[in-house]
């Protein structure tokens, strides 16, 4: 493959349709889909270290050195900057370890479409942006040092690596489902890696290469077709979460009353299957019905592991959608963010952005995006 001197990638966020929290647990699935919302990666050729831009946090001009396993930074770095940079690091490492002989680069990160404007402030919607960046640099990265990034197989290395790298910057915590939906777009039936197995493997220090060439105990991505008349809005409650400190909380539950969380995670798997099943038969009534249920079975969640995982405002949200006969739910973790609305009516579709809008949750206009990674433009 030609080299480039220049390169800029895309990569979509993530919208969690059904199964959040269980699909946590190894071998319990979860409906997933990517939207139309994009983070992008510029690599351009440059000599001596590599220089890292984050222009949406103010970060700019952050020389760095590469080890042969980490980014070594060549300047002080104030902890704050620290953390904002984490997830691009992570990318960086993971890919350079990978791909052994690399050529120097400065790299630069921004995703505006992941955000609302609000009474002047500019908010993070909850669609995945750190998964996403670091899909859309893993990508240019690789792309930028000569491999391929639009087949299967290339996306498969993008998808574990990006897996990882996220996996390790996020404090070891997440399924890695927005990864996935940034990586190969569309709708998809996801189970998550086995992350004891994983952390082994990166214990066992082995390489990266043969981690990524190695089949991926449990991991399953499953593609769903998009059921015609099937709508899906996406209200955002104008409340932001914090996903890794809810899973650290919902540890803390599993760890006091197991039998309560494995009761109700398992039932909400047996649900997202049920989905699932109904959706591949098109049973756009059944659909509407288990989407009801598993909003019910995460309110339970959220009663039994005393998390605010749905807020006053996703309640509301929800309710809208039943009062008019269609289905909703929040969408990823809860405690704030999106939530969507399932919907096989037009007539409905309208009155619910209606209420919600009158309600001050703010509707975002987007849609289901079925590219997944690609680039924008090489030079």
């Amino acid at each position: 493959m030609n080299e480039v001197q220049m390169i800029k990638i895309s990569a979509p966020g993530k919208l969690f349709l059904a199964g959040e929290w269980a699909v946590l647990e190894t071998g319990n699935p979860g409906i997933v889909a990517a939207v139309d919302r994009r983070v992008f990666a510029e690599v351009e050729e440059r000599q001596g270290n590599i220089l890292i831009d984050l222009p949406d946090f103010g970060i700019e001009g952050i020389e760095a050195a590469f080890d042969g396993k980490s980014i070594i930074y060549k300047s002080e770095v104030p902890d704050e900057q620290k953390k904002k940079l984490a997830f691009i690091k992570a990318a960086i490492e993971a890919a350079l370890q990978y791909l052994g002989p690399w050529r120097p680069f400065r790299i630069k990160s921004y995703g505006k479409d992941m955000e609302a404007e609000i009474d002047g402030v500019r908010k993070k919607i909850g669609f995945g942006s750190s998964a996403a960046a670091v899909v859309a640099c893993m990508a240019a990265v690789l792309r930028f040092n000569g491999m391929e990034i639009r087949s299967k197989e290339a996306k498969d290395v993008i998808c574990k690596l990006s897996a990882i790298a996220h996996y390790l910057a996020q404090g070891k915590v997440g399924s890695g489902f927005d990864v996935a939906a940034s990586t190969y777009g569309g709708i998809f039936v996801y189970q998550r890696f086995d992350p004891d197995w994983l952390l082994e493997r990166i214990r066992l220090n082995e390489g990266m290469r043969p981690i990524v060439n190695s089949i991926w105990p449990s991991f399953s991505i499953e593609p769903l077709a998009r059921i015609e008349g099937m709508h899906l809005l996406i209200g955002w409650t104008k409340e932001s979460a914090d996903t890794a400190e809810m899973i650290r909380q919902m540890d803390s539950f599993r760890n006091s009353d197991r039998e309560e969380y494995d009761r109700i995670y398992g039932n909400i798997a047996d649900t997202v299957r049920e989905i699932v099943s109904s959706w591949k038969n098109k049973d756009k009534k059944k659909i509407l019905e288990l989407i009801k249920k598993n909003r019910q079975l995460l309110k339970e969640l959220g009663e039994k592991s005393r998390l605010n995982i749905e807020t006053e405002g996703l309640k509301q949200l929800a309710e809208m959608a039943e009062a008019h006969g269609q289905a909703g739910k929040l969408s990823g973790a809860g405690g704030g963010d999106c939530g969507i609305a399932f919907c096989f009516d037009e007539d409905a579709e309208i009155d619910i952005i209606e209420n919600w809008e009158r309600s001050g949750i703010y509707v975002v206009e987007t849609d289901i995006d079925f590219e997944g990674v690609r680039a924008e433009y090489i030079d």
